[in-house]
């Protein structure tokens, strides 16, 4: 079991000051505690990829944290990650996070835009990943994420896909085309025209008139 000692991280980085550093990567050295990095204030990167790690302990007080590649440990909980609120990009494929709230935990972290829990293509997943509703309940709990697991997320389409798709195809709807719900009315339609029954009696009374008029001229 190797420690991390300060003397192991001066030889690591090559950097004499502690404070100079800014990365880290201790890369299958059989390290089973992550120890002794508080003096290193500025690191924003660390890699301790192929260790033995089962706790992600002796990180809280590197706030300047971005990146943390813990690929291929033996890690089951995330629990020590909420109190570094610059954490940007996670790695954590082929470990043993099994509990979907591990992963929910992660929501404090508002930066947080990058998470591995297996590569793309589905290799080296932890237990969690088979969780029926895996992808969709992290689009929902951890908002500010863009990319899980190498693929780029787009919350709006993505949120309830899972569990929709398991329903099954919706039925095809079809809307008919719209029409005119005034076409073919008019506001004098089916109304009594007022003067119809009055034009016979107009006619005869007109005729009567000429009939008048005639006779007087003849008397002159």
């Amino acid at each position: 079991e190797t420690k991390i000692t300060h003397t192991i991280i001066k030889s690591a980085t090559g950097e004499f000051d502690l404070e100079n550093i800014t990365k880290l990567s201790l890369v299958k050295m059989n390290i089973h505690r992550i120890e002794n990095l508080d003096s290193c204030v500025n690191l924003q990167e660390i890699n301790f990829t192929g260790n033995c790690i089962e706790e992600i302990l002796g990180v809280e007080k590197l706030v300047n944290l971005r990146k943390l590649v813990l690929t291929s440990n033996k890690v089951k909980t995330l629990k020590g990650l909420q109190k570094c609120p610059r954490l940007e990009h996670i790695q954590l494929q082929d470990n043993l996070i099994s509990n979907m709230s591990e992963v929910s935990s992660l929501a404090v972290l508002p930066n947080l835009k990058v998470l591995y829990l297996k590569n793309i293509d589905g290799s080296m997943r932890n237990a969690v990943c088979d969780h029926p509703s895996y992808r969709s309940s992290i689009v929902r709990q951890l908002t500010q994420l863009t990319i899980l697991d190498g693929e780029r997320l787009k919350h709006m389409d993505t949120v309830y896909q899972e569990d929709l798709l398991s329903l099954g195809a919706a039925p095809r709807v079809e809307i008919p085309p719209s029409e005119n719900w005034l076409a073919g009315f008019s506001w004098d339609a089916g109304r009594p025209d007022p003067d119809a029954a009055l034009r016979p009696s107009l006619a005869r009374f007109e005729t009567a008139m000429q009939v008048r008029n005639a006779w007087f001229r003849g008397q002159g």
